[in-house]
C-alpha cells in the first residue's frame, strides 16, 4: 500500500457558499485508474487549523453527513461543503488534511491549503 498525501488547495470566494469535490481512484501498475469507492471507510473526517499554527487546535471538523458526503454513480466522490460562517471568517489561509479510517487502519490521504479570497465587485 502507498503512503503518499495528495495535496489539494482548495481556493473559495467570501461571501460564496461553496461545495467543493474531490474524485478518488485505485490506480493499478499498468497505471489504469478505477473509481475508489468510498463507502469501504467506517469514517472519513476533515480537519481544518489556521494554516500559521500548524500544531494548533482545529478550528473546524467535517464528518460524513455533517459537511462531507459520499456521492458520484461510482461513489468515489468526496463533496465538501463550506458554510458561510466559516467562510466569511477573517482568516484567509488554513490547513487541512482529510483522515479515512477503514477498520482500524487510518490513513491521511489528502491535505493542502483553503485559500479565502475576497470578493471584487465593481
Amino acid at each position: 500500500m502507498q503512503n503518499d498525501i495528495g495535496i489539494v488547495n482548495i481556493n473559495l470566494k467570501r461571501g460564496n457558499n461553496k461545495a467543493y469535490t474531490l474524485s478518488f481512484f485505485n490506480v493499478d501498475a499498468l497505471g489504469i485508474e478505477t473509481p475508489k469507492d468510498l463507502r469501504v471507510y467506517n469514517s472519513i473526517k476533515m480537519d481544518i487549523k489556521k494554516r500559521t499554527e500548524v500544531e494548533s487546535p482545529v478550528v473546524l471538523s467535517l464528518t460524513i453527513g455533517s459537511g462531507l458526503q459520499i456521492i458520484g454513480n461510482d461513489f468515489n466522490i468526496l463533496e465538501i461543503s463550506f458554510d458561510r460562517e466559516f467562510i466569511d471568517v477573517n482568516d484567509i489561509q488554513y490547513i487541512y488534511d482529510i483522515l479515512f479510517q477503514e477498520g482500524t487502519n487510518f490513513q491521511t490521504l489528502i491535505g493542502g491549503f483553503i485559500n479565502i479570497r475576497n470578493i471584487v465587485t465593481l
